[in-house]
């Protein structure tokens, strides 16, 4: 198990499969830090977070270069490894929404091969070691391997992220086959120093949205999909609220 090549998520170190048995008796360090995410200017969501996230980020899509499909994510910085949402210190700011992403971290789940051919992959949950420590108050499984009260709202997350993350693909999947996705580029324009531009974005076509008619509005009226798209144009306003905190950090 241990010699799959595992790609790791942006953001995180090297993982490695979880084995309650291996892992037994071991938990999470004790101080929450996102220094890990400091430098992620953009952080995936699922369309389940539109509404949440949109009311503190701007969300984008960004088209996967290997596959070619949509992603949605939320923009935390108007520049490369820029996020304004963490400080020096690690903690995010404040009276702010969490993406799922960042809450789940150590922990993710890599899709593995099944060994049949033809055969659908399989997720493997896994976790940067280094992010747990031994002989914990708070293990996530005891000496045996059996999962303890701290792993099931870890273990509820993942899950409901795994779950969300087709729903996204479906939603992005309808966008594209009704033409709605359109490039765009984010320009923020500072009082002071020279204009930002934020490049390989794309947002909803509000006039195309406003023509969808019969049974695709029907269709996305009765998944939330309407409400996701709506929640997504309403976000980018907040590419305003991206320049104002970039320029608290500079003064």
């Amino acid at each position: 198990m241990t010699s799959l090549k595992l790609q790791s998520p942006r953001g995180y170190g090297p993982v490695a499969p979880l084995e309650p048995k291996r892992h037994g008796g071991m938990g999470l360090r004790p101080r929450q830090d996102y220094r890990w995410a400091a430098s992620l200017n953009a952080l995936p969501i699922s369309a389940s977070e539109f509404f949440k996230a949109g009311l503190d980020y701007p969300i984008a899509f960004v088209r996967q270069e290997n596959s070619r499909e949509y992603t949605p994510v939320v923009v935390t910085g108007l520049s490369e490894s820029q996020n304004l949402f963490v400080d020096a210190e690690g903690h995010w700011r404040p009276q702010t929404y969490v993406p799922a992403y960042v809450r789940r971290f150590p922990f993710c789940i890599a899709p593995v091969p099944g060994k049949e051919k033809g055969s659908s992959a399989r997720p493997l949950i896994c976790v940067q070691e280094d992010q747990l420590v031994a002989d914990s108050p708070r293990p996530l499984f005891d000496r045996n391997g059996a999962p303890t009260p701290a792993w099931k709202p870890l273990l509820g997350l993942l899950e409901a992220m795994e779950g969300a993350h087709q729903q996204t693909r479906v939603l992005c999947q309808r966008l594209e086959a009704l033409d709605l996705l359109v490039p765009f580029e984010a320009l923020a324009t500072p009082r002071q120093g020279k204009p930002q531009r934020l490049q390989g974005l794309f947002r909803l076509d509000e006039e195309r949205l406003a023509q969808v008619q019969g049974r695709d509005l029907r269709t996305m009226m009765k998944k939330g999909e309407l409400r996701a798209a709506y929640s997504h144009l309403n976000s980018l306003e907040n590419f305003g609220r991206l320049l104002d905190l970039s320029q608290v950090g500079a003064e």
